[in-house]
């Protein structure tokens, strides 16, 4: 069985919409602005059912702390 898809679709690829590409399809003038306006507008605004997390990342702070291993070490 063939399977019907839109020529305008592409099969496999990049989704150009997708956040971590499309500055690099509007740059290349392979996705219009408009089209990601009206993509974006869209969007449902889920922001109310989001939950924080709070997590520690030494990787964006300037200082980490050290971990000693031989703390409990008494000899």
């Amino acid at each position: 069985m063939s399977k019907t898809t839109n020529k305008s679709t592409p099969v496999f690829g990049p989704n150009v919409l997708d956040a971590r590409v499309r500055e690099r399809f509007l740059a290349g003038g392979n996705l219009d602005p408009k089209v990601l306006e009206k993509h974006l507008a869209e969007l449902p605004d889920v922001a109310g059912q989001a939950d924080n997390v709070s997590l520690r990342q030494p990787a964006l702070s300037a200082t980490v702390e050290a971990v000693d291993d031989d703390e409990d070490d008494d000899s």
